[in-house]
This record gives C-alpha cells, structure tokens and sequence, in this order.
C-alpha cells in the first residue's frame, strides 16, 4: 500500500516537473543556490556531500563549482550496488564520468570519504515536504546512506513542486532544511 502512494505520488509529481518551463526552472535553482549558499550548515562544513544534478533536477552543479572553489571538500555518490552507495571525493568537475542511470559518478581514481567526516549532505528528491520529508526515486539509496552518517541534511526542491501530503515510512529519512527558490524550512 505504501510503496503504490510513494509511486503514484512520484509519477504525478515527475510529470509536473517535466512541465515546468526552462525559464522558471533556470531562475529557481540560481535562488535556490544563492538560499543554500547562505546556510550557517553550509558556511561551516568543511566536507560536503552533494548529488550531481541531471538535466531536469535542481542543479547542483553550479553548488559543486562553488564549494570546490571555496576550499572545502566535495563528495558525491558512487553506486555501490542495488541501494547502496559511497561517498568520492572529487576535485574537478573531470573527475566525473558516467555511471549508474545515466548518472555521473566519481572516476575509479576519487578517494572515498568516510560517511563520519561529512558535514552537510545535498540531498536529491522529487518532492518534499515543508516538514522535511522527502520522495526520493524509489531506490532507497540515499536513506540507507544517510541512516548512517550525523550530517546535516538539506534537500533541495523547486516550490512549484513541494507536497505536503508525502506517505512516508520508518525507513525514510527526513531532512532538516528544505530549500526553495522563496524559503528555507527547518
């Protein structure tokens, strides 16, 4: 009963999503960036773990650049297996290469960062709550590898996309900041 609400919520939310012109999306993740740049999490994490954004996500890309600029050490997910993943350190954008779903992942060569030094954790979804929960795709990865680390957690959605009505279960992590283009909720 629970995993059909989680993908019939996801379905109609990621058909949203497809829906939302490039301008607003654009627009939105320069001021989503510009809200989690601002966060006293972020200012004060020395080691960051974030996803690398795809196409129709909330970009994180210019956040990757931007960290890394900044001296702090940046860790994204390798796919580890079926719901499990790492965290790599990358330096460069170049350290990236194609992996899993079409995603991009560190190079064989990225060093992994133990899930104890990570900071703050930039968490992807299709939809979250203004309450911090979150739907995610489906796998489990990101609520397996966070039920494990004390990072601070902050997803990133655009607000034409957050539901407060999320089904969520005892194995679904709920962040503590969820960041849009007009706020940011704790």
């Amino acid at each position: 009963m629970m995993r059909a609400l989680k993908e019939e919520l996801r379905r109609q939310i990621l058909k949203k999503r497809s829906g939302l012109s490039r301008e607003y999306c654009v627009q939105a993740d320069k001021d989503i960036l510009k809200r989690l740049l601002s966060v006293p999490a972020y200012r004060k994490a020395k080691v960051v773990f974030t996803y690398v954004s795809r196409e129709d996500e909330t970009d994180t890309r210019q956040f990757i650049n931007h960290a890394l600029a900044e001296g702090k050490i940046v860790a994204v997910p390798g796919c580890q297996g079926a719901g499990l993943m790492k965290a790599y350190r990358i330096c460069r954008m170049e350290d990236l290469e194609e992996g899993a779903y079409h995603i991009l992942e560190p190079k064989d060569f990225c060093q992994e960062v133990e899930q104890e030094d990570i900071d703050l954790a930039v968490v992807p979804c299709v939809t979250c709550s203004r309450q911090g929960r979150r739907l995610g795709y489906g796998g489990g990865y990101y609520d397996r590898y966070l039920s494990s680390t004390g990072a601070f957690r902050a997803a990133l959605c655009r607000e034409q996309l957050i539901c407060d009505m999320i089904p969520t279960d005892i194995y679904d992590c709920v962040m503590d900041l969820v960041i849009t283009e007009k706020n940011i909720w704790s």
